[in-house]
């Protein structure tokens, strides 16, 4: 229960009108914020704009380092006068002040990356606006998914009297868009909350934000333009310049390169896709060319996602900005087939700096063909056993226009564009492995 003692060392409200630091220019005014030190009467402010040097001319008796406080005095020489003192929250026993200089230091780098944050998705909002794209909603709870073997889902329960229904956290709003598309919105746009299971690392976070964008009676072709004028647009944006920095390396953002898979494996890797369409094939091909991470019990899709990793995509970051295009049928969960190409599929990922920024489709349409990959991809699938979205399905049946449609890591966008080596550098709360 709260009394007196707890409202007078905690305090509701502040007392005067305050400025930031930065505003503070000269003469009277009132400050609040962090103090970060305070010894013989002097001492250093802090709030979200910057610091100011405190001089006490009243006794400070009541006031330490670590606490926030609002501070009401005169600034003369970019010094601030106290002549009274408010303590608003005191700092607890467990106040180091060598910590928390550690940890000031990490959150000006982390508030600089969240005002970036703020800045793309500004800009990205911007961008699909101006180009008549619809800003939609669609549902994080799921009943169903794609089937897609490589993605594992976070599964719980809603729970209504005895009624037990098992529900799934969304790895992406994709199927719920498409059948938006499905009832005649033919450019939309999302900006998400998204969630894999067992993804984490220097380029994964479970939980992770998601941009997505559709445009019916278009292709991958569209799509890829969509990227490449979409990330210029958002770098000079919020910086100023159309290029970005992976290690060092500057890359430009208004040049791009376009390779298919197939080239890419056979360039880099050595590997002829179109002899090692199954899965034997490949792994006798790979343990030939020494690589080691090839497992003789590795599906066709693991082996390939290891030569990927391991061989091409270090040779990818070598281009700067490269679309990576026409993949194998066997990674086509959502994908159109290649006009001509039975074995390709109209599928491209953009890659920056070697970092993969987006995934991308000329959408399947025709909804036999989806159940029978949705079909196929479960019977092989293991880990998940999710149900397919048998919702999507029957809305497929009624009829979904010719379509392109993306994925893209916001996450990703704001660690490249800041200049990052990895996702913790700019999530403020990444997960913990």
């Amino acid at each position: 229960m709260r009394g007196p003692m707890s409202e007078e060392r905690y305090p509701a409200r502040t007392k005067w009108s305050h400025r930031s630091v930065a505003e503070a220019g000269g003469g009277e005014v009132a400050i609040r914020g962090r103090l970060l030190r305070l010894e013989g009467g002097r001492g250093i402010l802090r709030d979200q704009s910057g610091e100011i040097d405190i001089v006490f001319g009243i006794s400070y008796n009541g006031i330490k380092t670590g606490d926030i406080a609002e501070l009401l005095g005169v600034v003369e020489g970019g010094v601030l006068r106290v002549a009274e003192f408010r303590v608003l929250a005191p700092a607890g026993d467990t106040w180091d002040r060598g910590d928390w200089a550690r940890f000031n230091a990490d959150a000006s780098g982390l508030r600089d990356n969240l005002t970036l944050r703020a800045a793309i998705v500004d800009a990205v909002q911007q961008f699909f606006s101006a180009r008549g794209f619809l800003a939609v909603d669609t549902p994080i709870l799921i009943r169903g998914s794609a089937q897609e073997e490589e993605i594992q889902l976070f599964a719980t329960e809603y729970r209504e009297g005895k009624t037990v229904e098992s529900v799934f956290l969304a790895p992406s709003p994709e199927l719920h868009m498409k059948r938006l598309l499905g009832i005649g919105m033919e450019r939309i746009y999302q900006i998400t909350r998204s969630f894999r299971n067992g993804e984490i690392g220097s380029l994964h976070n479970p939980e992770f934000t998601l941009l997505e964008w559709y445009r019916a009676y278009g292709s991958y072709e569209e799509i890829m333009d969509d990227v490449e004028c979409l990330l210029v647009y958002v770098a000079e944006k919020t910086t100023g310049e159309s290029r970005v920095f992976r290690q060092g390396k500057q890359i430009e953002l208004s040049s791009w390169k376009r390779i298919s898979v197939h080239e890419a494996f056979l360039r880099w890797a050595n590997i002829d896709l179109g002899l090692c369409n199954e899965a034997e094939q490949l792994f006798l091909r790979a343990n030939e060319l020494g690589y080691g991470s090839a497992n003789p019990e590795d599906t066709w899709a693991d082996l390939f996602h290891k030569i990927l990793v391991e061989v091409v995509e270090p040779e990818l970051a070598c281009l700067g900005a490269v679309h990576l295009v026409d993949y194998p049928r066997q990674l086509a969960a959502l994908a159109k087939q290649k006009e001509g190409q039975p074995a390709v599929v109209e599928r491209a990922e953009a890659y920056i700096g070697g970092v993969e920024l987006t995934n991308g489709y000329t959408e399947l349409n025709d909804p036999a063909e989806q159940r029978r990959r949705f079909a196929q991809s479960n019977r092989r699938s293991a880990v998940d056993r999710v149900p397919a979205d048998e919702d999507f399905l029957v809305a497929m049946e009624r009829g979904f226009p010719p379509a392109g449609g993306v994925a893209l890591g916001i996450d990703r966008l704001l660690m490249l564009i800041a200049g990052a080596d990895s996702l913790d550098e700019v999530i403020a709360f990444p997960a913990v492995g």
